[in-house]
């Protein structure tokens, strides 16, 4: 089959459509309607004086209602088309609209539809030719023999071997030719209508559950600024709950601090480094870890590896020791101020 250089004609287009089809085309091409298909596609190929450019304004509209209809046909009923399943009187535009398509295998297939077309056509035109042919011969020896002799019994036997030559053989292949070609036209009318029922149901299925899902997440994001409050005023509530506790634990009386107590244990002392007091601990069985002269950076995280705080009072840093004692407070460590050597301790 011969693909190359394929004329479109815009009549055996155009007799493919509805009637409702062509009347919607002549109004966006503001022609009159017309009551017949044969003038409704005169009157839309017509121009009017003065405007070359009609019938790329009639091209314009024929492609733009043909990407309509193909739009609505997903890319698995494509596949399913054929040359042989198309009606023989929609071949034309069903073959030019698939060639509008951007899939290269659909284009191919419309140029295959298209051309089988105009195959057919040529068929038809050959078979009617013959046909009118051999009725001509048909009626001249017809004429002939009854002129001779009506009661010719030879020329009788003649007529009715004309009768039932080859053209009768043609016409009835023609006619069931036609008949196969009929049923699969309405056949493939009946599976083009359900995938486009089809194909309408999917559409408002899918809109539906894009705004239900739309929905969902309003309703995610409303919950997730709800928790983002809620966890706004808990911690809130845990900062005034830390600041009352430390209030509070300020406020207790202390009773006394026995050394003895934390044998094996490290203790963090933030003062100058006395060997005295050092030699004492040790003697206590505690770990003295002497916070490098007085060592007021970081003391969170130098607090996080003893069991005792103790700290030589200062008032020039009255800040850091409230700090310190509130940190020790925090992670429950015993913190006290060192006062003297014998070991007396006074509990913060």
């Amino acid at each position: 089959m011969v693909m190359a250089n394929i004329q479109y004609d815009p009549v055996l287009i155009l007799k493919g459509f509805t009637i409702d089809g062509l009347k919607e085309l002549s109004r966006k091409l503001k022609r009159k309607i017309r009551s017949t298909r044969t003038e409704i596609i005169q009157e839309i190929l017509s121009h009017p004086r003065g405007k070359p450019d009609r019938m790329v304004k009639v091209w314009q509209e024929i492609n733009r209602s043909l990407r309509k209809d193909i739009e609505a046909f997903s890319q698995e009923a494509l596949t399913l088309f054929s040359a042989e399943d198309v009606p023989h009187e929609e071949r034309f535009k069903v073959g030019y609209m698939f060639t509008l398509s951007s899939n290269s295998e659909i284009r191919t297939l419309g140029e295959e539809i298209y051309c089988r077309g105009a195959e057919d056509d040529k068929a038809l035109e050959n078979d009617k030719e013959l046909e009118n042919n051999l009725k001509e011969a048909v009626a001249v020896i017809s004429t002939t023999i009854i002129d001779k002799s009506i009661e010719d019994r030879n020329a009788q036997e003649t007529i009715e071997d004309v009768e039932k030559s080859e053209l009768h053989q043609r016409i009835k292949v023609l006619d069931n030719k036609l008949y196969k070609a009929n049923m699969v036209g309405q056949r493939t009318k009946g599976q083009l209508d359900k995938l486009r029922v089809d194909m309408i149901a999917l559409k408002s299925q899918r809109a539906k559950d894009k705004e239900e899902t739309e929905q969902v997440r309003n309703k995610i994001r409303k919950l997730e600024v709800e928790r983002a409050e809620k966890d706004k005023v808990i911690d809130l509530l845990k900062q005034k709950l830390a600041l009352i506790i430390t209030r509070r634990t300020k406020a207790l009386p202390c009773g006394e601090f026995d050394l003895a107590t934390y044998q094996g244990r490290k203790a963090l002392i933030f003062a100058e480094r006395d060997n005295e007091v050092d030699m004492r601990l040790t003697a206590l069985g505690i770990i003295p870890i002497w916070a490098m002269g007085i060592d007021w950076n970081r003391p969170r995280r130098r607090m996080s590896t003893c069991q005792l705080v103790l700290y030589k009072q200062d008032d020039e840093k009255v800040t850091k020791l409230d700090e310190i004692r509130d940190i020790a407070r925090y992670w429950n460590i015993p913190c006290n101020e060192l006062m003297n050597f014998s070991g007396r301790i006074a509990h913060d």
